[in-house]
């Protein structure tokens, strides 16, 4: 792995609390009591939260660690396991950013989302389910689809009650055959509503998203 490639992982500035943290855990229960395993769970964990792994998706990570896709999603899922985000409301935001790429499937009149990391991933299908939702793995098992009421009890079910009614008439003009709006601004409604109700910088973040997205 060159320096370019270490440098584009992580920060300089962090690169300081990276050592300290992984010598804290490395060193927990003695020198050499940590697996090959467990090491590789921790510097992909630190990576993600220091770094910029946390951000890119599956195809970037393993070309950038030079390790296949399946094992990306292995660490992704195993290294939260063992260390638990502590980021508050961590799935809510995940989900939200999920959502403010999800695309409208005119056929099945159905929300579908793409999520690669499988904690997420697992976490919105468990949600989904309770209400109703059918994780689609027809094609793809990062893929889960909601219809549009659904989508608006998950809203409201994780980001306060009444967060997204007064969306409900936009699912159901978008849903009319003569309709002319558009998919992605009831996307922007709804995501940038809820982000609201979560507080702290996601509004402006996801604001910065949606003013460079084409769609």
């Amino acid at each position: 792995m060159t320096k370019d490639v270490i440098d584009e992982l992580l920060p300089e500035d962090r690169r300081a609390e990276f050592t300290t943290r992984f010598l804290q855990e490395f060193l927990k229960d003695g020198f050499g009591a940590a697996s090959k395993r467990s090491s590789e769970l921790l510097i992909f964990h630190l990576l993600e939260d220091l770094g910029s792994l946390g951000s890119e998706d599956n195809n970037f990570v393993s070309h950038k660690l030079q390790i296949t896709e399946t094992r990306v999603k292995s660490y992704r899922y195993e290294s939260k396991l063992r260390f638990v985000p502590t980021e508050e409301k961590y799935i809510e935001r995940r989900i939200l950013w999920a959502l403010a790429r999800s695309y409208f499937d005119a056929d099945s009149k159905r929300v579908k989302f793409i999520v690669e990391d499988p904690y997420i991933l697992k976490a919105l299908s468990a949600q989904s389910k309770r209400l109703g939702g059918v994780p689609d793995g027809s094609f793809s098992s990062e893929i889960v689809v909601l219809h549009s009421k659904q989508l608006i009890a998950l809203i409201n079910h994780l980001y306060g009650d009444g967060i997204a009614d007064s969306y409900q008439k936009d699912f159901d003009k978008l849903i009319a055959e003569d309709s002319k709006i558009k998919f992605s601004e009831v996307r922007k409604k709804v995501v940038l509503g809820a982000a609201g109700a979560l507080g702290g910088t996601i509004v402006g973040s996801l604001k910065a998203f949606f003013a460079g997205d084409p769609t």
